[in-house]
């Protein structure tokens, strides 16, 4: 998705077991965005650090892959 420096993310997802991190400019590796990573502020937002494209990933366990097994799961994604 396209935002601007100091736009707010707040992501949902369906699967409290799946882990989310956000790739993009001015982040230097990831930031997880699961629902209780310290990255997030008190409503549960990130606040984006530039602008321009970023990726959302969402993972599964180590252990879930090797057994091959996926889940599903819906993203609702807010940009404020």
């Amino acid at each position: 998705f396209q935002a601007r420096k100091g736009q707010k993310v707040h992501v949902s997802i369906s699967n409290e077991g799946a882990d989310t991190y956000l790739f993009g400019p001015g982040i230097s590796d990831s930031v997880d965005l699961s629902r209780y990573s310290s990255e997030l502020d008190d409503n549960g937002q990130y606040t984006l650090p530039a602008s321009g494209k970023y990726e959302l990933r969402v993972l599964q366990t180590r252990n879930e892959a090797r057994k091959n097994k996926a889940k599903k799961y819906s993203v609702n994604i807010q940009i404020k």
